[in-house]
């Protein structure tokens, strides 16, 4: 599940994490803060769940964010 992290023009807070679809290839992108985009790292090595390191983001965006799948091939995994 390869991503990579790239700091966004003008913004040093944030950091957009880019996905591949591995399902259509679409390319699409998660917008976080840096310092969360830098714990979740320590924090799945130290057994943390996706929905308790990030509680505010929705599930359709955990799941892009630890698949990779877009919101429309994840529409016709999941269902709507």
């Amino acid at each position: 599940m390869p991503k990579k992290v790239k700091e966004c023009e003008g913004q040093t807070h944030f950091v957009e994490m880019e996905f591949e679809c591995p399902m259509c290839h679409k390319q699409h992108s998660i917008m976080l803060f840096e310092q969360d985009a830098l714990d979740y790292h320590t924090k799945r090595a130290n057994g943390y769940h996706i929905q308790d390191i990030f509680p505010d983001m929705s599930p359709r965006d955990r799941e892009k964010f630890l698949t990779g799948y877009c919101d429309d091939c994840q529409k016709m995994i999941f269902g709507e």
